[in-house]
Order: C-alpha cells, then sequence, then structure tokens
C-alpha cells in the first residue's frame, strides 16, 4: 500500500472511539514510567494514532486485508488481522 487513504470503512464513530481509548492508553503508559513493556506498549499504541490520522487504521500490517471489528474493538492497537498474527 502506498500513501492515500486506506481505512476500511468502519466509520467515524468507531474511529473515535478507538481513538479515545487509545489516547487514554497512552496517557497511562506515561504514567507507568519507563519499563521495557510499557514502551513498547506506548509505542504500539502511538503507531495505531498515527495509522488513525492516515486512514490505514484497520488494515492488516502483514496482507492488507481487514481486521475484524472485534479484535480492534478488543485491540484497537491490533497490527494483524487473526490469521496473520498467528
Amino acid at each position: 500500500m502506498s500513501g492515500g487513504n486506506h481505512h476500511v470503512g468502519y466509520g467515524t464513530g468507531m474511529m473515535g472511539d478507538a481513538r479515545r481509548a487509545l489516547v487514554s492508553r497512552r496517557e497511562a503508559l506515561r504514567a507507568q514510567g519507563a519499563s521495557e513493556a510499557a514502551q513498547l506498549e506506548l509505542r504500539d499504541v502511538e503507531e495505531a494514532l498515527l495509522r488513525i490520522d492516515a486512514g490505514t487504521w484497520g488494515r492488516c500490517l502483514k496482507c492488507g486485508g481487514a481486521i475484524g471489528r472485534d479484535r480492534l474493538r478488543a485491540v484497537p492497537d491490533a497490527h494483524f488481522c487473526l490469521p496473520c498474527g498467528r
């Protein structure tokens, strides 16, 4: 995928919910301090926020297919669809 808007079309409501959850998680992680695990999770959260802004959130980084709604609701910073994440 190159440039452009490639969002899956989950709608602004779902993306807004994900953005709020991710921003809240980012703040909690920043407050936790500098543990390696927190820093890795913080990176994932920030990357997900960038994908929302770029219009690519909801797309698997491996196959380019859609990441399921239920997965995104449970893990808004998911990078991969279920098959690719296994």
